[in-house]
């Protein structure tokens, strides 16, 4: 009957979240039935013995304890359990039997069928005096039980921060996971444990890690809506953005969820944004600094396009000018081309008037000396001579036109490229002039 009633009342809504992770009120565990039908307590179950040996420990009667130690018992006996003296000792709070046992060289880290140490059972029972003592008799605060928790994990269940700090300070393993793959953070954060998740992040816990869904601390923190911790890991740079399996983020269980911080996330969002974009507009305005602008009064976009057309204006000049160089130096090689062809103008018919008149010499010896055969061998002579004349003028012009060209290829000086080109100048420029040189001739 009243299971029939549980299925017609506690019926079960469509989750807004990857199965209800942030659905309903954040103070609570976010059930998703109209009645909360939880479970008990994990240490609620009674921890209760089962001979007279175990039985007197539980009540902390030393000296029945002694006696039966006397007769038939011994310290390390177990129960069907697997449990021992020392389990009930740390779990009851019997620090002098606790003593007295580990006096008498009980097992310190003996397993019970739920592989639990008895270190685990004084965390359990929030005895940190036990803990401590426990401890210093080299308990190892790493052993696991059946679930992959050790004592760390027990102390975040409990909420007690105190005993953290002598797990920690006695080599308790902080990233130690369970079975599950929760942390003790982690662990924390999914039992609301909020003291102690900012207890353990102050103790180095790594803020970064996720559990076997890929949801991250931030996102633990989300669904609790505590503003306190969800500062601290943006603080800590801690992505919330990153997506678990379902391919939600943090900030999107914020939004379904209707969770209050989503306008702290919303603000570092924006934050990390104006920091981008004051690096790009820094950049940008050390560039217009270095070239010669400031802003002054004048926008952002005005200064840009203004060097943006300066830089225009200068590229624009530096090839005018490149252009009036070139047009300079065709104008230079002109005038020297012009001035070679005046010189040759000039020395071709010099040349020429000395052969005529030469000829003109030789003709008169001939005519002076036709009778004469000593005349005749005098005009032969100064025939001769006049030829070597008209060599010895060719030869000049060459040399004058040899001399031009070296002078042209010594003020050439800007290259090999440009070397080359002004021979080809040159050469052409000598090859002009010679023809003109023969054809006068």
């Amino acid at each position: 009957m009243f299971s029939t009633l549980r299925k017609l009342f506690c019926f079960k809504k469509e989750p807004k979240t990857p199965l209800g992770f942030c659905d309903g009120p954040s103070s609570g565990k976010g059930s998703l039935s109209c009645c909360d039908c939880g479970t008990e307590d994990r240490y609620q179950p009674p921890y209760d013995p089962d001979n007279k040996f175990h039985e007197a420990v539980c009540q902390g009667r030393i000296k029945t304890v002694l006696k039966l130690l006397s007769k038939k018992f011994d310290v390390n006996d177990k129960d069907k359990r697997g449990r021992t003296a020392l389990h009930f000792a740390c779990f009851y709070g019997h620090l002098h039997l606790v003593y007295f046992l580990l006096h008498n060289e009980c097992d310190v880290n003996e397993l019970d069928d739920q592989k639990s140490t008895p270190l685990m059972k004084a965390v359990q029972s929030w005895e940190t005096k036990i803990v401590s003592v426990l401890l210093d008799n080299e308990a190892n605060p790493n052993i696991k039980d059946s679930k992959g928790e050790t004592a760390l994990h027990h102390a975040v269940y409990v909420d007690r921060p105190d005993i953290v700090t002598i797990l920690l300070k006695f080599g308790g393993n902080i990233e130690e996971t369970t079975k599950d793959g929760f942390t003790p953070l982690l662990l924390a954060l999914r039992e609301r444990k909020l003291l102690m998740s900012e207890h353990l992040i102050a103790h180095g816990a790594n803020v970064y890690a996720c559990d076997a869904f890929l949801r991250t601390t931030l996102m633990y923190a989300v669904k609790w809506d505590s503003e306190d911790i969800v500062e601290i890991l943006l603080k800590k740079d801690v992505d919330y953005s990153l997506k678990d399996i379902f391919g939600w983020n943090a900030l999107q269980y914020a939004m379904a969820g209707k969770r209050k911080v989503k306008s702290i996330i919303l603000e570092y969002e924006d934050s990390l944004f104006s920091s981008q974009h004051s690096v790009f507009v820094g950049k940008q305005l050390g560039d217009i600094s270095q070239s010669g602008h400031y802003l002054k009064s004048e926008s952002l976009i005005s200064v840009c396009s203004r060097t943006g057309e300066a830089n225009f204006e200068t590229q624009d000049a530096s090839r005018k000018a490149a252009h009036s160089s070139n047009i300079g130096n065709d104008t230079e090689k002109n005038e020297i081309n012009q001035d070679l062809y005046e010189e040759l103008k000039e020395e071709i018919p010099k040349s020429k008037l000395k052969n005529e008149r030469s000829f003109d010499k030789n003709a008169e010896n001939q005519e002076f000396s036709v009778s004469d055969a000593n005349g005749q061998q005098e005009a032969s002579m100064e025939a001769l001579c006049s030829s070597n004349m008209n060599d010895e003028a060719e030869e000049n012009v060459i040399r004058h036109l040899e001399k031009k060209t070296v002078m042209e290829d010594q003020k050439q000086t800007s290259g090999e490229e440009q070397k080359q080109h002004s021979g080809g100048k040159t050469k052409r420029s000598f090859d002009k002039p010679a023809t003109i040189a023969c054809h006068l001739l």
